[in-house]
């Protein structure tokens, strides 16, 4: 009766190689997850009301077909037809040319304009949020949210 061999060789090429691809990969999504960050505060409820100054809030109301209504809070003196600003979508999806030209008109007329709230609706893609916030980050405006469906 032969006895079987105990000895054998195990090839660690394979799993030495398959161990390198994944290090390599866990390093790159980690740049990536740093760079793509956005700084979102929670702009609405964090604060009790009497201690908090009235500054000027613009919100953005998403609706279908990329239509944005923006509405201007707390801004005394500003004319009726900014206070309440339609831009109209473009192939489904947000303006971007019309969006970033009325939020420049805004900001010059509000130079202490910082705060502006997103509130999508159940229709909205996220894609298109996501394309407002940058024309919001283009403008200068700093403390920005997404308000809850």
């Amino acid at each position: 009766m032969k006895k079987k061999e105990l000895n054998h060789e195990l090839s660690l090429i394979a799993f030495i190689s398959l161990l390198s691809v994944l290090i390599c990969s866990l390093l790159l999504t980690s740049i990536w997850v740093h760079i793509g960050a956005i700084n979102v505060k929670q702009a609405v409820g964090g604060q009790a009301l009497e201690s908090s100054e009235k500054k000027p809030t613009l919100w953005a109301k998403m609706q279908t077909q990329g239509n944005i209504v923006f509405q201007l809070e707390e801004a005394p003196g500003v004319k009726k037809n900014i206070r309440v600003f339609e831009v109209q979508g473009r192939d489904g999806g947000v303006n971007k040319e019309a969006v970033y030209t009325h939020l420049t008109t805004l900001v010059k007329l509000l130079p202490n304009l910082q705060t502006a709230l997103v509130k999508p609706n159940a229709e909205t893609f996220y894609e298109d949020i996501i394309v407002l916030m940058d024309q919001f980050k283009k403008v200068g405006l700093v403390d920005l949210g997404v308000s809850p469906l």
